[in-house]
């Protein structure tokens, strides 16, 4: 099964989309937004936090996000050297491995935040280590496939490398694990349809709306506001 695919009913419609999008985050990375002042958020106690990037990204899509945690008081850290090209093997047991180094460090179950595909990753890590997983928070990830998205092409050139295993659990994505679980979603998102973003709501798990582009989600206020206070929710 194949977890992407192009939106071809409204070719022209998707490539301006993401062409918007990614002008976004040029737009961000000269002029960031302000963030949250740190007196006006709950502080952290210096639990751990991993950050996963999106798809064709690395920490430095995420760097602004994670040097304000580290300001609030987490132990945030990212991925480290490197993009993330897809669900390769390689990719997925780095994020264990992380995971585990956070844990070894804290003592404490850490929180997983992904952007995008590496909010499956945090996902997909929760249901097989719920017991080293606090919550997970996510911003734009999809869970619903395959998704409509104009990088399709750019997913099927590189699916060579994808870990089957990954790729066979696309039906149960939707799924979500047994820890608390936000996922964070735009409807200006350009990259990836925001329904297919939304996640089964309960007592411990829900989706909250901000008004943002997909590539720049995790510096928008609202979505930072929201991390800031799951992170110190019981």
């Amino acid at each position: 099964m194949s977890l992407t695919a192009y939106p071809h009913d409204r070719p022209l419609g998707a490539a301006y989309g993401a062409a918007k999008d990614i002008a976004s985050f040029i737009a961000c990375t000269v002029r960031p937004p302000c963030a949250p002042a740190a007196d006006s958020v709950p502080r952290g106690d210096g639990a751990a936090v991993v950050v996963f990037p999106g798809f064709l990204t690395g920490d430095w899509a995420t760097a602004r996000l994670i040097e304000w945690l580290r300001t609030l008081g987490h132990d945030a850290k990212g991925w480290g050297p490197g993009s993330n090209w897809g669900p390769s093997a390689s990719a997925i047991e780095r994020c264990r491995d992380l995971l585990d180094e956070a844990l070894t460090k804290s003592g404490r179950k850490v929180t997983l935040i992904g952007r995008s595909l590496g909010g499956l990753y945090a996902r997909e890590l929760a249901k097989d280590t719920p017991e080293k997983v606090a919550r997970v928070i996510t911003l734009g990830t999809p869970v619903r496939f395959p998704v409509a998205t104009p990088l399709s092409p750019f997913a099927a050139a590189l699916s060579g490398s994808f870990d089957a295993t990954f790729v066979g659990r696309a039906p149960s994505l939707p799924e979500n694990p047994p820890v608390p679980v936000t996922a964070i979603y735009s409807r200006k998102d350009g990259i990836v349809p925001w329904q297919a973003c939304l996640i089964a709501e309960s007592a411990t798990s829900e989706n909250i709306e901000v008004d943002s582009a997909h590539t720049i989600m995790g510096s928008h206020p609202k979505a930072m506001r929201v991390i800031a206070e799951r992170l110190v929710s019981a």
